[in-house]
């Protein structure tokens, strides 16, 4: 026993300490027991020959100790001459360990019956908080329909958890109840609860005379199975973790699951990886519960079971159990981590000094970053004294840091991945956040650390200071970390609606009204592939399917049904015989997935087949019924419709009249050859994959004759298909889609054997560069190093003569290079006897031989693209632009020949013309940024959000060559290179665009001292980068060039200026307007 003689004497009675079961140990592994609860004993009773104490969990014999009772057995000590009716002040316990043996678990059970009240906690009188009576019922109510699916009961931090575990454990009675949680210390912490059954006992909510349960706790694995069961079988409650359950030997850790009776999952979101998963489909006959305030994990994974109950984020913050939050975004180009330092240790003083009993808590990324942070604690806070703690640290320093900050010798923690899920400490009020987290399940869970709430203690607002850089984050945190944002709203709203997200799912997969045992339904992947039929009613009957393949073929059975959302699905087992040998006792075994959605409005089937072959006919009749017809021929094409610059990647061709090749596949460059062919009247194309444009966003699809449709996608869900589904059923239906249009828009690559005539617009570095962190590709020349994105690729614009020719340009060097073909492909090679060289940890790669490798992308006149050795050359005929489209500016005093403002805001040059012009825009600009210099993405950057979502424009600024008006191609080539380059940031989210302009503009704010931003600032751009994923993007480009005549440009001119608006509309779907001279 601990604490054997501990208590204190006082005038209101003698308070015992807790007195504990023998402790027993098998492997490492601790089983306890409380066996009474610290509490107070008031008066001597019962007669002078048997005297008794009571305290609110039950009466003990007591003796004088000149008169002691059995040495073996427990009671309690008093002073001598204490007599009944005596006040009592003090007294020991006589306890010794053989008296104090656990208790049989079935009789701490029996000591539940009626234990425990289901009253609801009000101003005058104590119970269960509204969530945690919410979560029981619920639970309970569930279990009573004796489904086995598991329960997900989601419950926003502060609500009440664990101590709704503990009112299960007491109203439910589990026979043995496995507690598993994702931490060591979450362990010894939910351990500690079931130990003392938390407040529930302390607040009148379970009745004293319910007898603790006795709780394991596994840290260590098993030596045997007989060991694993003697621990089990002692046990109430086991809490332990994944990974210390999997230590042990299969067998073992078989016979400890086996023992078990039910299963509560704590920080749930946790059980979609392996170790979680493997532990609860062992529970899948057992009553399993699921407690999680986040109900949704980051890798796409769906949290598997029912929500059975959800208490809402809004109204655990109307009952003041999450606190109210003050967001402080923090934004500094100089020195971000002195700032969230300086601002929260400041706050952290005012509370202290209004008598808050508050820590604060900097939250950095790894140890490295602990430690650079750390002595600006030290600066700031000293008599604070800042502790680290880290999970590299040993279990003495963490513990030691943990004590400080417990006992208040330390105001200030600096943590690294630690004081994790679950962790509770009150006083954790004030967090500096200089690595924010980038995911939406991670900053709530952290969040929540500091918004929960306590009758106990002097605490007050919990306040939040975040460093604001240029990351990736998930798209759903933007708001939140927005400059302005209340996060007492958004943190809810962000709550709510991914809770909604897994109800929807959850809905979606109870609308499963029968589900084959064998195989669960989120574990289906389908890919992106359908065969689409057109049904003669708005009925179908999908049961009809067992007939149809006969019940001894399915591998799941029942089928998967869910009428209401139209969808079956279910999994045939094929046997064949062997390929290789004539065998009758060996077969070969296959599995096929079928999944089938009928969409009642629009009278389509979709089937899918994860084969990925034949077409289904009279699957389809069986369901629907004589009449469906299924969508063939070139129809299918449709589903290509909407998507730009189609380019073939994959084509079939039957020949009907050439018996020894009827059909051939072409891919690669060969696409070329199928479409020439299948414009012959014998030949014609049995399928086409393309990929190209739609809504400025790259898309791939593929199409059958025979009806097949399908991309490269895999679904995340069966839900996620049927909404694919109807997305392509929608253009099949549409009528008004011309397959000639479709067929006819395709641009077929040309293999280069030769670099064909014109001239080259534009270089750019390849897709990859953009999406690599901007340091983590550096060149370097002649002792100055630059990262590759701030460098410029400068075409020479005359007509190309067997090589195209550029510079790789930087601030401080300008490298010539070649580019050949040879062999049927691009060859790179150095015009200097010395190159450029690739800096890498440890080595140093030659450019030209990266460039041999990776490539490059040209831009070439007549809207051409060259691009991994092949050249796309649009087929359509192409008008001249129209000279009264072009937009003449009054230059004024602009010198011609004057490109660039530069720092010094030259008001002669073009690129401020541009700007005065940019800002007498009809619509004030939210932004525009001068990002004019080597790498820029145009000379003058402008952005506004409007009603009709983000408009981004790029303003590309070139001199005149001869500093006067004229009609020169020179003026236009680089200048319509550099709009086409634009393409490039309209890829994707716009992330790599906001990147590479933060990282542009900290960058040219260091070098020059001048502020890049002409409108607006940091924060306007990171609040619209934040808006930009949930808006509908546009962009437009300008060329300004007064060296350009409308009444003098040429035909040339005019082309130019076509191939180079054609390009920009097709791929990002951008006008082009050109600022020119009368």
């Amino acid at each position: 026993m601990t604490e054997s003689d501990a208590g204190v004497g006082d005038r209101g009675g003698w308070r015992s300490a807790n007195v504990w079961a023998r402790e027993e140990n098998i492997d490492g592994n601790r089983i306890r027991q409380l066996r009474v609860p610290a509490s107070r004993f008031d008066l001597v009773s019962g007669e002078p020959s048997a005297l008794t104490v009571s305290n609110a969990y039950g009466t003990w014999a007591a003796a004088t100790v000149d008169r002691p009772l059995d040495a073996g057995a427990l009671w309690v000590r008093l002073p001598v001459g204490a007599r009944p009716g005596d006040r009592l002040s003090q007294a020991t316990w006589n306890a010794p360990a053989d008296a104090l043996q656990l208790q049989d678990p079935a009789d701490v059970l029996r000591s539940y019956d009626g234990a425990i009240g289901f009253s609801e906690a009000s101003d005058s009188k104590p119970g269960l908080r509204t969530p945690q009576l919410g979560a029981l019922h619920a639970v309970l109510g569930y279990w009573t329909t004796n489904q086995k699916q598991a329960a997900t009961v989601v419950m926003p931090t502060g609500t009440g958890k664990t101590e709704t575990m503990l009112a299960l454990l007491v109203a439910a009675k589990p026979e043995r109840l496995l507690v598993l949680v994702p931490s060591d210390s979450l362990r010894d912490q939910i351990a500690g609860k079931f130990e003392t059954l938390g407040v529930l006992q302390e607040l009148g909510i379970v009745s004293n005379m319910a007898v603790r349960p006795v709780v394991g706790r596994v840290a260590h694995g098993f030596s045997s199975v007989a060991h694993a069961t003697s621990f089990a079988e002692a046990c109430n409650v086991i809490v332990a973790t994944p990974q210390s359950l999997s230590a042990s030997e299969q067998e073992a850790f078989e016979a400890m699951l086996g023992a078990c009776s039910h299963l509560f999952v704590d920080e749930a979101h946790h059980v979609a990886a392996r170790t979680w998963t493997e532990i609860r489909e062992r529970f899948a006959d057992k009553n399993v519960v699921q407690f999680t305030a986040t109900p949704f994990r980051e890798d796409g994974k769906h949290l598997q079971g029912r929500t059975i109950y959800s208490f809402p984020l809004r109204e655990a913050q109307a009952q003041n159990y999450f606190s109210k939050i003050n967001y402080k975004s923090i934004i500094d180009f100089d020195n971000v981590d002195l700032a969230v330092a300086t601002q929260s240790v400041e706050r952290l003083r005012s509370d202290l000094n209004n008598n808050f009993d508050h820590v604060l808590m900097a939250r950095v990324s790894g140890i490295p970053r602990a430690m650079a942070v750390l002595p600006l604690y030290q600066q700031l806070a000293a008599d604070l004294n800042p502790v680290i703690i880290n999970s590299q640290m040993s279990k003495k320093h963490q513990r030691d840091a943990l004590r400080a900050v417990r006992a208040r010798d330390s105001h200030i923690i600096i943590c690294v991945n630690m004081l994790g899920e679950g962790f509770d400490l009150p006083a954790l009020k004030i967090a500096a956040v200089h690595d924010p987290q980038k995911s939406l399940g991670v900053t709530l869970q952290f969040i929540g650390r500091f918004a929960r709430t306590s009758s106990t203690g002097q605490y007050g607002e919990a306040s939040m200071f975040v460093a604001r850089s240029e990351m990736d984050i998930d798209r759903r945190l933007r708001e939140l970390y927005a400059e302005d944002s209340d996060w007492n709203l958004i943190v809810r709203d962000l709550s709510e609606a991914a809770v909604q997200e897994q109800h929807d799912i959850s809905d979606f997969e109870a609308g499963f009204t029968s589900r084959p045992p064998e195989v669960d339904l989120r574990s289906l992947l389908p890919k992106m592939s359908t065969v689409v039929y057109r049904a003669p009613t708005a009925k179908w009957e999908p049961n009809n399917v067992v007939e149809f393949f006969g019940e001894d073929s399915f591998y799941t059975f029942p089928i998967g049904l869910n009428q209401s959302a139209g969808v079956a699905w279910f999994v045939i087992e094929n046997r064949n015989k062997v390929r290789w040998g004539d065998l009758k006792t060996i077969e070969e075994v296959s599995y096929e997935l079928y999944v089938l959605y009928f969409n009642e409005q629009t009278k389509l089937l979709y089937i899918n087949n994860s084969a990925n072959d034949g077409v289904f006919e009279e699957l389809a009749e069986a369901v629907l019924g004589a009449g469906a017809r299924r969508f063939t021929g070139s129809s299918v094409y449709r589903a290509m419709a909407d998507i730009d610059r189609l380019v073939p990647t994959n084509v079939g061709v039957l020949d009907a009249h050439n018996q020894f090749r009827r059909f051939s596949m072409h891919v690669g460059p060969d696409v070329t050859e199928s479409f020439s062919q299948a414009e012959a009247s014998t030949k014609s194309q049995t399928n086409i994959s393309g990929s190209g444009y739609r809504d400025g966003e790259i898309v791939n699809i593929s199409a059958s004759l025979k009806g097949r449709i399908w991309s490269h996608a895999t679904a995340s869900t069966i839900k996620e298909w049927c909404d694919w589904c109807d997305s392509i059923g929608k253009k099949l239906l549409d009528e008004t889609i011309s397959i000639e249009k479709v067929i006819g828009q395709f641009i077929l690559p040309e293999e280069l054997t030769s670099l064909p005539s014109g001239v080259l617009l534009a270089v750019e570095w390849p897709w990859l560069v953009h999406t690599l962190q901007a340091d983590s590709m550096r060149l370097s020349y002649a002792g100055s190093v630059h990262q590759a994105v701030f460098t410029d690729l400068v075409p020479e614009t005359e007509p190309i003569n067997g090589a195209f020719r550029f510079a790789v340009e930087s601030g401080s060097w300008s490298v010539p290079y070649e580019a050949t073909v040879e062999s049927d492909r691009i060859l790179y090679r150095c015009a200097r006897d010395t190159e450029i060289v690739i800096l890498r940890a440890g080595s140093e790669v030659r450019l030209s031989d990266w460039l041999n490798k990776f490539g490059l992308l040209f831009i070439l006149d007549g809207d051409r693209i060259i691009e991994n050795d092949l050249l796309y050359k649009p087929k359509w005929d192409r008008t001249p632009y129209d000279r009264q489209k072009l937009t003449v500016l009054d230059w004024g005093n602009t010198k011609l020949n004057i490109e660039s403002q530069t720092h010094e805001k030259l008001q002669e040059s073009i690129q401020y013309r541009s700007l005065i012009e940019l800002q007498a825009d009809s619509e004030p600009w939210d932004l525009i940024i001068d990002d004019d210099g080597k790498g820029e993405i145009a000379d003058l950057v402008a952005m506004r959000i409007d009603a009709e979502g983000l408009l981004v424009k790029l303003v590309h600024c070139k001199y005149a060559h001869e500093g006067k008006v004229g009609a020169r191609l020179a003026d236009l080539y680089e200048v319509c290179g550099q709009a086409q380059k634009s393409v490039v940031w309209r890829r994707s989210d716009l992330g790599p665009f906001f990147r590479a302009l933060h990282d542009r503009a900290r960058k040219k704010n260091q070098r020059d001292g001048v502020s890049p931003f002409e409108v607006g600032d940091i924060r306007k751009l990171y609040e619209i980068r934040d808006k930009a994923t949930i808006l509908r993007r546009r962009m437009e480009i300008v060329i300004a060039q007064p060296g350009l005549s409308r009444s003098k440009a040429t035909t040339q001119q005019f082309d130019l200026l076509a191939s180079t608006e054609a390009y920009l509309r097709t791929t990002v779907n951008a006008p082009l307007a050109i600022w020119c001279s009368a």
